[in-house]
């Protein structure tokens, strides 16, 4: 079923930077209503600026989508500003190169409360609104869930962990008119890839192509997404043939890593 986006009220986090920024612009472009919000306000406030510079329909909060309270007061005064809220897209991350070998239980900790508890935060802040709108839920995964890479064990842990709570929500609420999509970005050009060097010689896309690639799906009523076709293939290989994507992931390994 094809979903119009214009007119919609949307609601964002990540919008300081990188997949969420470029998100917010396409959805500009698609005559959304917009809140933004993150946690670095400077930049938050430079994705603003690029908005509201198009024309665009939008409000900017702060939030901490590791803080109860920062994310309780986000979704409230979203849902004051726009009216209601009819699509909300949990887009913040954060990432950590680490062998798992030499990675603490605080660094598992730190990533799932962004990367996990962050979104399982705004979802059950939101949920009620979204209910009354029969409106949409965006969850942001990674590719690295099916596609397993080398020093990124802890970023894929908590991925994984978003890949199954949206999945198995999208279940829960059958009947309820809230959708979910479960989306899952390839490697991305953004500043978070400069946390990766591991990443540096692997194919990646821009922010706006990835940004696109959720647009579409959204347009289209997808419930699960991938934003690159040559992620797939190595997909396949791992489903298939472990031993040989251990390989083809190899290669792409910085030399003597």
């Amino acid at each position: 079923m094809k979903y119009d986006l214009r007119g919609k009220n949307v609601v964002l986090t990540g919008g300081s930077r990188g997949i969420g920024r470029a998100v917010a612009m396409k959805l500009a472009d698609e005559g959304a209503r917009m809140v933004i919000a993150a946690r670095n306000e400077t930049k938050l406030g430079e994705t603003h600026a690029m908005l509201t510079a198009r024309g665009a329909a939008c409000v900017a909060i702060p939030c901490d989508v590791t803080d109860d309270a920062s994310v309780r007061s986000m979704v409230d005064n979203a849902a004051d500003s726009l009216g209601q809220i009819d699509i909300f897209m949990n887009i913040a991350g954060i990432t950590l190169e680490k062998g798992l070998e030499y990675a603490t239980p605080d660094d598992f900790r730190y990533l799932m409360e962004t990367n996990l508890l962050g979104t399982v935060r705004c979802t059950q802040a939101v949920l009620p609104y979204l209910k009354r709108t029969q409106g949409r839920l965006v969850n942001v995964a990674s590719i690295i869930v099916r596609s397993p890479f080398p020093y990124l064990g802890v970023y894929a842990c908590s991925k994984w962990a978003v890949a199954a709570f949206s999945n198995t929500l999208r279940q829960e609420l059958n009947g309820s008119g809230v959708r979910v999509l479960t989306v899952y970005p390839t490697i991305v050009k953004t500043d978070m890839v400069d946390e990766e060097p591991v990443l540096a010689k692997s194919p990646a896309q821009s922010p706006q192509q990835c940004a696109a690639a959720i647009i579409k799906a959204m347009k289209n009523g997808r419930c699960v997404a991938e934003t690159a076709i040559l992620p797939k293939f190595l997909s396949l290989a791992f489903y298939f043939c472990p031993p040989l994507a251990d390989r083809i992931t190899r290669l792409f390994l910085p030399k003597g890593y």
